[in-house]
């Protein structure tokens, strides 16, 4: 199936934040959160099947994609708070947060801080606290380990942009995030591989990113962090995790599930860090069997 996305829009919350809308009964609104580095396009593949659930929402946070940061900052609670303003302009109906990655943990803290007011949490392959006997990948371990270096962060996030081709660049992306780069759909490929040659000169973006990934390595390597946070949320859980992720093994999302039963959680066998970008359908079913069982 060709995949066709409504046209992006813009809207100035304190700086302009660009997002595109499925529409949908209007009664829900799934609101989709990127992971570091990522953009809405991640969704691509999945957000016209939650459209026969609610309105979605797929936005790229402020200093990704083609969100400026307009003199903000990339903390994970600076993209919290830009979260909610984005919620409460473009919402409608009760809310459905959706966060793969950073954007799982973003998503996690939104609920913890304003549980009123999200109706449900979709956790796909989220950043989660560490824990014991498992690490991320060695490769994953070097890039964080070489981010906390003041300077040298943000010189090898702007040369590995720099010295590639958009097309490479996204290759090698596709390559430590899946399982199957194959899987990727063309198209798909062609918006990210685009997006990047817009973007790759952008002065900003490497100071956005290191900024995130400091951020986001104080709240993995600080589990009272994480206790505080997820002890916090009232509305039902889904958790969906790759056995194979290389960012965030699955042993930390199933340490989370053993601590809070009452969440849902689907591990599934050969996929990686983006599950709703490599098993888009297996993805889409479990959620829809989720909401209908909690939600509907």
């Amino acid at each position: 199936m060709p995949i066709e996305p409504p046209p992006m829009q813009t809207v100035d919350l304190g700086g302009p934040i660009v997002y595109r809308t499925w529409a949908g009964p209007p009664d829900t609104t799934f609101v989709l959160v990127h992971g570091l580095g990522g953009s809405h396009l991640n969704w691509l593949q999945v957000a016209p099947g939650l459209s026969g659930l609610g309105r979605v929402l797929a936005l790229d946070l402020p200093g990704f994609g083609r969100s400026p940061v307009a003199g903000g900052r990339t903390r994970v609670m600076d993209l919290r708070r830009s979260l909610a303003r984005f919620i409460d302009d473009a919402a409608t109906g009760r809310v459905v947060v959706v966060g793969n990655s950073m954007g799982g943990l973003i998503a996690t803290v939104h609920t913890a801080v304003e549980p009123d007011r999200v109706a449900g949490l979709v956790l796909s392959a989220s950043v989660f606290p560490w824990t014991r006997g498992r690490l991320p990948h060695p490769a994953v371990l070097a890039a964080f380990s070489l981010y906390g270096f003041d300077g040298v962060g943000e010189a090898v996030v702007r040369a590995r942009r720099r010295s590639m081709s958009p097309e490479a660049f996204v290759a090698l992306g596709l390559r430590l995030l899946t399982t199957d780069p194959g899987s990727i759909p063309e198209e798909v490929i062609r918006l990210q591989v685009e997006l990047v040659r817009d973007t790759r000169d952008d002065p900003e973006q490497p100071k956005n990113f290191i900024e995130a990934a400091r951020s986001i390595a104080t709240y993995v390597r600080t589990p009272s962090l994480g206790i505080r946070t997820m002890q916090g949320i009232r509305c039902p859980v889904l958790v969906i995790h790759g056995r194979r992720d290389r960012f965030v093994p699955s042993s930390f999302a199933e340490a989370v599930l053993a601590t809070y039963p009452s969440w849902r959680g689907r591990i599934l066998p050969g996929v990686g860090h983006v599950p709703q970008m490599e098993a888009p359908g297996r993805w889409l079913a479990e959620v829809a069997d989720w909401y209908a069982a909690t939600l509907r």
